[in-house]
């Protein structure tokens, strides 16, 4: 929450009365908390340059272009190579008034860590940009932007390593502790762990995938090696869920399923993300979300309106999506009445007009 302190309408250098909340419009803004001062914005032309004065970078285009040419400076100089992810950009450039880009390292021991553990901490976790070398390989180090100026920047530089070398140090340790867990042991506390409380556990849910992925894997023609390949996945693909990885870092649920088994069931996320590239992982993907689809509508959970708390459009639109990119040319119809003709211990379908008409929607 960043509360309004003072309040500024002007019209050309004419100062306007309004009342917002308690406070009464004026002349004075705030400038940057540690560098700057109250200040007086003469007129509405003149507010960028007052506040510019009072080290705040009120346009934040500038505010992005300056956190853009001060990376590609520190590229240039250091011949490294820096992601400069878009939405991680906006938001760094919504944090800072007055950016100041830095580079900053770390002990190349973590890099044992795969790869996802480092990224999702140093960008989701403390807003880094992520740093690799020319070829793409990344490299111990990481750029951040500084609300300030260059001042006194290198105690800026070591207390964000220190920062970062606690998440990596969390990291290396349930890397290294997951790799004494047993993959079997996990799939059984999977029956512990609800998937929805009118559903059952996750367990159920991948005992139903594990049957409407043998079904799939004949219908689309895999062959024998990838319909055992898709067995044994589909038999064990949530155990990352328990792990203590995805326990401290959620963010790698089904990353760190691809580390120790796979991933691309979750495939896609969004409406237009990433499809899976392997046929094995678009038939699990499709009967993830087959089953999601079908069990919420047999319990009655059938999204209304604009009303989808449990991404079940989302789900549909990917069935669709993954069936078009491989080619699989299977009536839909087809394929939900072949699914309610399966046989399941722990749950039984049911609403199928309700589910047609949803995916025809």
């Amino acid at each position: 929450i960043r509360p309004v302190h003072t309040l500024v309408v002007l019209l050309d250098d004419q100062a306007l009365e309004l009342d917002f909340l308690d406070i009464h419009s004026g002349r004075i803004s705030r400038g940057h908390r540690f560098l700057g001062s109250d200040t007086e914005i003469l007129s509405a032309s003149s507010y960028e340059d007052d506040l510019r004065q009072q080290f705040v970078i009120a346009d934040a285009k500038e505010r992005q272009q300056m956190i853009v040419d001060q990376i590609h400076a520190i590229e240039e100089k250091e011949n490294i190579s820096v992601e400069i992810d878009e939405d991680l950009l906006n938001e760094v450039l919504n944090l800072v008034e007055y950016p100041t880009a830095f580079l900053g390292s770390f002990d190349e021991k973590y890099l044992d860590v795969p790869e996802e553990v480092l990224v999702t901490s140093m960008k989701n976790h403390q807003r880094y940009f992520v740093v690799r070398d020319r070829d793409g390989k990344l490299l111990p180090n990481f750029i951040s932007v500084r609300n300030g100026n260059a001042e006194h920047i290198e105690n800026v530089i070591k207390g964000n390593e220190k920062v970062l070398v606690a998440r990596l140090e969390d990291g290396e340790f349930f890397w290294q502790e997951d790799q004494k867990l047993n993959i079997a042991d996990l799939v059984e506390k999977l029956k512990q762990v609800t998937f929805h409380e009118k559903i059952g556990s996750l367990y159920e849910h991948m005992d139903r995938v594990k049957v409407i992925s043998q079904y799939l894997a004949e219908k689309a023609d895999l062959s024998d090696e990838e319909k055992l390949a898709v067995l044994r996945a589909a038999s064990i693909y949530k155990f990352d869920l328990l792990t203590g990885m995805v326990d401290e870092f959620d963010e790698l649920q089904g990353i760190m399923g691809e580390k120790y088994a796979i991933r691309e069931h979750y495939m896609p996320t969004s409406a237009d993300g990433e499809l899976p590239e392997t046929r094995v992982g678009a038939i699990l993907a499709l009967a993830d979300k087959f089953d999601t689809l079908l069990s919420f509508f047999s319990v009655g959970l059938i999204p209304s309106g604009s009303n989808d708390p449990y991404a079940l459009r989302r789900a549909t639109q990917g069935i669709v999506r993954i069936l078009e990119a491989f080619g699989w040319d299977i009536p839909l119809d087809e394929l939900v009445t072949n699914l309610y003709g399966l046989s399941f211990a722990s749950l039984d379908y049911a609403n199928q007009k309700e589910v047609m008409a949803f995916i025809s929607a």
